[in-house]
């Protein structure tokens, strides 16, 4: 399973607003993505029904299988922006334009990269990337 732009927002807001110990409260999550409730509770009701998130009462939690997608989204989008400052291209415009197209990148071609970089630990910006496959979790 691969995730869109719209359900990394939201699974990361959640994974942010969950940090509390508490979970996310679609209020508060409606408010900090910008989009009236109703869009929010869509939204969360579809990443339920994908098994991305779940609800406890009034509270949003992420699953270990949206914690997966979000790490190797993290992961596609580390890997493919070091490639490109690999390449010549500068950090911040590798970063712009890795955005546009890094959850439609094949996971096939993401894992290639990361292998022919030599499994670089960090990306240009420091971060972390997350050894993990979809189908695993982390290695």
């Amino acid at each position: 399973m691969r995730i869109s732009r719209k359900e990394y927002n939201y699974i990361t807001e959640i994974s942010n607003e969950a940090s509390n110990g508490r979970g996310a409260r679609l209020t508060q999550l409606a408010k900090n993505l910008k989009v009236s409730p109703a869009s929010a509770y869509e939204e969360v009701f579809h990443l339920v029904s994908k098994g991305l998130v779940r609800r406890e009462g009034e509270y949003i939690y992420v699953t270990e299988e949206g914690n997966r997608e979000l790490l190797y989204a993290k992961k596609a989008h580390r890997v493919i922006e070091t490639f490109l400052v690999k390449t010549g291209m500068g950090v911040e415009d590798a970063c712009r334009l890795t955005d546009k197209f890094d959850l439609q990148v094949p996971e096939e071609v993401v894992e290639h990269i990361y292998r022919f970089l030599g499994k670089p630990e960090r990306c240009p910006h420091s971060h972390e990337i997350p050894d993990v496959k979809s189908e695993g979790g982390a290695k």
